[in-house]
């Protein structure tokens, strides 16, 4: 749900390493693999978009949550 419609074909594992650069918004991600095919896998997500809208939605829903818990 997190990418752009036509990269929806994308595996999980390559949905959720693409969205692990959004939520929260960083630079880099560390992984550990000695499978190769397991890394151009992760590689190849880094070229998919992200659906921004519910990227900004998530973030919403992270951000009221986290309210809701500290008060």
């Amino acid at each position: 749900m997190f990418l752009q419609p036509e990269h929806r074909g994308a595996s999980r594992v390559q949905a959720a390493f693409r969205a692990a650069y959004l939520l929260p918004p960083v630079a880099s991600v560390a992984v550990g693999s000695d499978d190769a095919e397991h890394l151009r896998e992760l590689v190849d997500a880094l070229h998919r978009n992200a659906n921004e809208a519910t990227v900004r939605q998530y973030r919403k829903l992270l951000r009221d949550h986290s309210r809701r818990q500290r008060a």
